[in-house]
């Protein structure tokens, strides 16, 4: 596992808290933790999905594509997900068919694991990221001082 979908989904939030404001992939990597070169990445890949729309020159940056409310976790997660396999990607090991065990292991991971993944799915799926924002908001100074961001 990586940090790929908590990287992501912490840029998406501050470009939600910007509120229609052009962010930079430096600002938003300095808040992240991050290299910019990472967010960038990131940032190709939540573009492919649409959920980030950047724009050039003077002033540019990265915008969210669609309104928070719009966005769930499992849409950030199926975006990242294209970057590396599932969590649950049992299909990916090759057994030997030879071998008793290896016959059955894929179709008894896929049944014993596949309620878990669903559930997973479901649990992204019912949170937006504008939920994610109201949590942040419960934790966040008045003026959390963030630069590039109408409250700054």
């Amino acid at each position: 596992m990586n940090t790929r979908f908590a990287v992501a989904t912490h840029i998406l939030a501050y470009l939600a808290h910007a509120e229609g404001q052009p962010v930079s992939s430096e600002v938003l990597a300095s808040s992240a933790g991050t290299h910019p070169v990472v967010v960038r990445r990131l940032m190709g890949t939540l573009r492919s999905a649409g959920l980030v729309r950047t724009q050039l020159g003077a002033g540019g940056g990265a915008l969210l594509a669609r309104p928070a409310v719009g966005i769930s976790l499992l849409d950030v997660f199926k975006a990242m997900r294209e970057q590396e396999p599932d969590l649950f990607a049992v299909g990916s090991t090759n057994p030997n068919s030879h071998c008793d065990l290896g016959r059955v292991m894929q179709h008894t991971l896929e049944d014993l694991l596949g309620s878990a993944e669903k559930a997973m799915h479901q649990a992204l799926a019912a949170v937006s990221l504008e939920q994610v924002m109201q949590e942040l908001a419960a934790r966040l100074p008045t003026d959390c001082g963030c630069p590039g961001t109408a409250a700054a």
